[in-house]
């Protein structure tokens, strides 16, 4: 090797080992400006809800302020592509539901991989799926499955690749074994107002924020949970196993992912300041409106989300259901 050479590649070393250190040096001090998170649905949804109660409290524990930022299409692969494609320095934090587990499976070609181009970092809530109707409609699951024989209905959830359409979709065709006409909105919503004003007939969705406060208040008939037994926030709601379908669950969850390739520090203290929710009394009580506490750490939060891809993955196979 010559000098010149020799001169090139120590100098491409000391580059390397620059940034390297500016690197290391920027993760340490984290956060240094705000953070966004990145929700894959509407606003007023499940994902959102959420996103909003642990930005809030997010932004006091890390002293910066937490911006949420609305990406609905897609069933949240929108979302998911722009965090991908984001500089891995944890400022950019998606934040999304089962749909994405789903996606997996569900999308024939996706350009993104929830495996390898994401890392978990929490997942802050878990809850069963609904299934509310107009009060114009039958009020009960049997009601419903009666008057399917003569009546076609339809329903609406925050799209084809959200968990409590998958949920539900399976569950009518191969459960129940009824037609009821799907149609997909961009968040839960949009789906809901559509339910409450009549122009569907019945709303697929997770249970929590809105939704159990629209069906506490009768707004909407809640005919069932798709759970073993009954929910506590909706303690007045049949469970799928005492309408005569044991065996038959659904639950959906919010969860918070960054870059590949964050540094491990800061996907950490994300985790922490996300998980610290359960010691803010007042947060707490908001965040569990939409449904259980998870608190898992990073670790845990990683083999769920690989659990829950093979899971929904099967469903969906099982389903037949693809979109190219």
């Amino acid at each position: 090797m010559d000098s010149t050479t020799r001169r090139i590649v120590a100098g491409a070393g000391a580059t390397a080992l620059a940034l390297a250190l500016a690197t290391s040096a920027s993760a340490q001090s984290y956060p240094e400006k705000r953070i966004s998170f990145v929700v894959g649905f509407a606003a007023g949804g499940f994902a959102d809800s959420v996103a909003r109660i642990a930005g809030q409290h997010v932004g006091k524990v890390l002293g910066q302020a937490v911006v949420v930022e609305n990406r609905g299409g897609a069933a949240s692969n929108m979302a998911a592509r722009a965090v991908a494609s984001a500089p891995a320095d944890g400022y950019t934090v998606l934040v999304s539901t089962t749909s994405l587990a789903v996606n997996a499976t569900l999308y024939k070609k996706l350009d993104y991989s929830i495996v390898n181009d994401l890392t978990p970092v929490a997942i802050a809530v878990r809850a069963p799926e609904t299934f509310s109707a107009n009060p114009s409609r039958p009020s009960t699951l049997k009601g419903l499955l009666d008057a399917s024989k003569s009546t076609k209905f339809s329903y609406g959830s925050a799209g084809v690749g959200s968990g409590s359409y998958l949920t539900w979709f399976t569950f009518f065709k191969d459960v129940a074994k009824i037609n009821i006409d799907h149609v997909p909105f961009k968040g839960g919503a949009p789906a809901m107002q559509a339910a409450l004003g009549g122009q569907v007939d019945g709303f697929a969705a997770t249970a929590s924020g809105s939704v159990v406060t629209q069906i506490t208040s009768g707004k909407l008939s809640c005919l069932a949970v798709a759970a073993a037994k009954r929910y506590a926030l909706l303690p007045n709601c049949p469970s799928l196993a005492e309408a005569g379908f044991p065996g038959f669950e659904g639950s959906s969850w919010v969860g918070f992912w960054v870059r590949a390739g964050t540094p491990a520090n800061i996907v950490a203290a994300l985790n922490k300041a996300i998980n610290s929710v359960a010691d803010d009394p007042q947060a707490a009580a908001n965040l569990k409106r939409n449904g259980d506490l998870s608190g898992l750490s990073v670790n845990a939060a990683g083999e769920f989300v690989k659990s829950e891809v093979a899971t929904w993955g099967k469903r969906v196979t099982t389903a037949g259901i693809q979109i190219d």
